[in-house]
């Protein structure tokens, strides 16, 4: 078997890989395996989370999409990742364990960004940052920390419709206006959508909408104008505790979706507060293509 990071393919539980590893073209095709013992490092904290859960959901997204539309495997794969993987905001924060992850699960993400399996050509392989780069490019922190934001409280199905669209994950979520909880809510709200309203629609309105949040929110006071309620630390700790102990089973939820850490949903107030704002930002945002009254 090629394309195995050693030492890796027998991991039970999380662990972590140093920054210093370097990957070969010929490993992020899968042509070749890349021994990584030098580089392995705990997680912080020390837990131990169990592997199992992961891969389940990882197969399972593998088996349900072709490969030629993987990309409509985040709305499934996000929440039941995130709910497979429960790891605290500090775990999430480490970027030593989404590089474990990646090499770990080297298969899904050739599989989700690589060319296709008879590909020859190194140079043709998925891009190193799917593997071991940032949380907004990495193959699994990309789908993890969507779910975290985007949720609403333990209800994921804000999660899921905003991975329907990649100019949120590609744009959106890669500023700091994404940790507002009713400004991430309301930005699904305003953004149009296809006729059955599951899937959000892409194209241009997402990628002005950003540009437009990032504007207003350096002269306003975000959590001024729409005031957020505090996460529930011990409704968190619960979450994550059923996950550490195996309680979770992520077979159960193929079919629907899992609940997430039960902390309270964003006031209403707020949610409305926002959507009225961004709608009215989206109206005026330059959109290529739109057309003025």
């Amino acid at each position: 078997m090629t394309g195995v990071a050693l030492s890796l393919e027998n991991a039970q539980f999380l662990g972590g890989i140093d920054a210093a590893v370097r990957l070969t073209p010929a490993f992020r095709l899968g042509i070749e395996n890349l021994d990584v013992a030098d580089y392995k490092k705990p997680v912080p904290g020390g837990r131990k989370h169990p592997l199992e859960p992961v891969r389940m959901v990882l197969d399972e997204a593998m088996r349900r999409y072709t490969r030629q539309n993987a990309a409509s495997s985040d709305s499934w794969l996000g929440p039941r990742l995130h709910a497979a993987l429960r790891l605290s905001r500090r775990e999430a924060g480490s970027r030593d364990v989404w590089r474990f992850l990646g090499l770990w699960a080297a298969d899904y993400v050739r599989w989700r960004f690589g060319p296709e399996p008879d590909e020859t050509d190194p140079q043709k392989s998925a891009a190193g940052e799917r593997f071991i780069g940032p949380d907004y490019k990495q193959a699994m922190a990309r789908l993890w920390w969507m779910s975290e934001l985007f949720r609403n409280g333990g209800d994921y199905t804000t999660a899921a419709l905003a991975l329907t669209n990649q100019d949120i994950i590609n744009n959106f979520f890669r500023s700091g206006t994404a940790h507002h909880r009713p400004t991430a809510l309301a930005v699904l709200e305003v953004l149009p959508r296809t006729d059955d309203g599951q899937r959000l629609l892409h194209g241009r309105a997402a990628n002005a909408l950003s540009a437009a949040i990032q504007v207003a929110a350096s002269t306003l006071l975000l959590d001024a104008v729409a005031v957020d309620v505090p996460l529930d630390g011990a409704a968190r700790r619960h979450w994550e505790e059923q996950g550490l102990s195996g309680d979770h089973d992520p077979r159960l939820f193929f079919e629907s979706l899992p609940e997430g850490p039960d902390d309270p949903p964003v006031p209403q107030e707020s949610r409305q507060t926002m959507t009225g704002l961004l709608a009215e930002l989206l109206a005026d945002a330059p959109v290529r293509g739109k057309v003025r009254g």
